[in-house]
């Protein structure tokens, strides 16, 4: 999937190329993502600005650097994310986070020009990875010249930091910053919705009423009538009937289903 989504950006992108200089403006009419766009009913645009880099009318060294990029990122952690998570996954958090942070974007900035590149795809990629396997070490190179090894988790908090900087500073305001932090929270969530970093809240209080179920399905009927009836039938004659809350009525109702198979096995031996 990441070789396809590769081969793809930058089949578009020399597609765009030729298409700019034969008809003028129909990329960054059609193709770019912009409220203008949404609302004349190219919906499309929420697709295929992922495969457009560069806007149109600026220099195209500028779109090459920003496919460069894009796709270097994109090759080495989407690998990773691909061989853990699987194509689909992959896919469906690309094509998620450019929705999203597209959305975002024209939300956040209505009347800006229209916005191009697969960054807000990327960004999620990048995040899910660091999500994935936060200790995992990356070596970069600082300036192009010095070596520098540092865990996953600490890129991705420096890729946040640095977009929720110079969108607070407006810093660099033709780039996306807004689109880009929408692909990393896409990320980090699909990311933690696998399985993957520390699970939230409720999927801790899901997990822990299932591992009860499961250990309240396996007791004998004796063992549960002595651990889970005998305190619920003291509280009955301490308080009275009423003051039993619905959890407890659930286990007087499983004890009464244990007691009455019980009672049929019997019944049939």
């Amino acid at each position: 999937m990441v070789t396809l989504l590769i081969v793809m950006s930058v089949m578009a992108f020399v597609a765009q190329t030729f298409a700019q200089k034969a008809f003028p403006g129909v990329v960054g009419d059609w193709f770019c993502l912009s409220l203008q766009g949404i609302r004349q009913g190219y919906l499309w645009q929420f697709f295929t600005y992922l495969f457009v880099h560069g806007i149109p009318g600026r220099s195209p060294a500028i779109g090459v650097v920003h496919l460069f990029v894009n796709m270097v990122t994109l090759y080495f952690v989407g690998r990773e994310v691909e061989a853990i998570a699987g194509p689909r996954h992959l896919l469906g958090m690309y094509v998620f986070a450019g929705i999203a942070g597209g959305l975002a974007q024209i939300a956040a900035f209505p009347n800006n020009p229209p916005i191009a590149g697969a960054s807000a795809g990327v960004c999620a990629v990048l995040i899910a990875f660091t999500t994935i396997l936060p200790e995992f070490e990356v070596t970069g190179i600082l300036s192009f010249i010095v070596p520098i090894r540092l865990r996953a988790k600490y890129v991705g908090w420096f890729v946040v930091g640095s977009e929720i900087a110079m969108l607070a500073f407006h810093w660099a305001p033709s780039v996306g910053h807004v689109a880009h932090l929408g692909g990393c929270l896409v990320g980090w969530i699909y990311a933690r919705q696998l399985g993957f970093g520390n699970p939230w809240w409720i999927q801790r209080r899901m997990m822990e009423r299932r591992q009860r179920e499961e250990r309240l399905e396996r007791m004998s009927p004796d063992q549960y009538m002595t651990e889970e009836i005998d305190p619920i039938l003291d509280k009955i004659a301490r308080d009275g009937i009423r003051s039993l809350k619905r959890r407890e009525r659930r286990i007087l109702e499983r004890g009464r289903d244990k007691i009455t198979r019980k009672d049929t096995s019997l019944s049939v031996r």
